[in-house]
């Protein structure tokens, strides 16, 4: 996850943990459920309430409604007496109520940002299309012979000429993990494998062996590539939330990018 996507869940999640203090005029706009010591409990309060509050499965839909009212009514009781013993006036507690207040406006800013423009069905499928002009993604299968030396490895390559079978050769010269299975790597995509391993396998056709063993940092290498296939990219509508996701992620780290430049940043250490 980039810092970019840190900072927007932090938000997020700040968001949804925070308990929102309903305006009065608001209030006095909603219906009245219940009064504690004056202070109103409205439907507006348990509608949002309902929201962050996860709900018992066994529970009937008037047990819940009762059991989140009563809920309210202790919150407020006990909001209220920590009002009476001064908590409010902690400095660490409003230390982090300002820190609270801070994520929830910055998160209700992103939200805003996201909606204000929002992303059409035409932006996704751009994005798609961008993502997946290259086709699938181009697997193989092939087995291998790891020898230590060079020399070796021409020996190989000289009786897979002459009419040697690979995997024979693979189980009595490979020095690899795979030797005993013949050489057999089964399928794999090439950045999978080192570079010069990949490059020689896609510049070989189905059955074809490489003529030059092919040098990496575990030895040399005859290999044998056996078939090819390309896997299609994902359906468009699989995969339609999680470019909607990608594309507000960039539209919120093109609003911070220009904030900071607009802005007068001082770092002090």
């Amino acid at each position: 996850m980039t810092g970019m996507n840190k900072f927007y869940s932090l938000f997020i999640v700040g968001s949804l943990t925070f308990t929102i203090n309903i305006s009065l005029a608001e209030e006095n706009n909603t219906k009245i459920l219940a009064e504690v010591n004056g202070s109103k409990i409205t439907t507006n309060a348990l509608q949002r309430y309902q929201k962050r509050r996860g709900i018992p499965g066994d529970a009937s839909p008037k047990q819940q409604r009762q059991m989140m009212i009563d809920e309210l009514i202790n919150r407020e009781l006990i909001f209220q007496d920590a009002l009476k013993v001064g908590l409010d006036k902690d400095i660490e507690i409003m230390a982090e109520l300002d820190v609270m207040r801070k994520n929830l406006l910055a998160s209700a800013m992103l939200r805003n940002i996201t909606t204000t423009v929002p992303i059409s069905d035409e932006d996704l499928k751009k994005e798609y299309h961008n993502r997946t002009k290259d086709a699938g993604t181009q697997e193989y299968k092939a087995r291998h012979i790891l020898l230590t030396e060079e020399t070796e490895a021409k020996e190989v390559i000289k009786s897979l000429s002459t009419g040697a079978e690979f995997a024979e050769l693979a189980k009595q010269k490979s020095t690899g993990p795979s030797g005993t299975e013949g050489g057999d790597l089964g399928w794999f995509k090439p950045h999978e494998m080192v570079k010069p391993f990949s490059d020689a396998v896609a510049n070989l056709k189905n059955g074809e062996f490489t003529k030059t063993a092919v040098k990496s940092d575990f030895g040399w290498h005859v290999i044998l590539r056996e078939d090819a296939r390309v896997i299609p990219p994902p359906p468009f509508e699989s995969v339609k939330e999680q470019l909607r996701m990608r594309l507000q992620n960039k539209q919120i780290e093109q609003y911070i990018a220009t904030l900071r430049k607009n802005a007068t940043i001082e770092h002090k250490q």
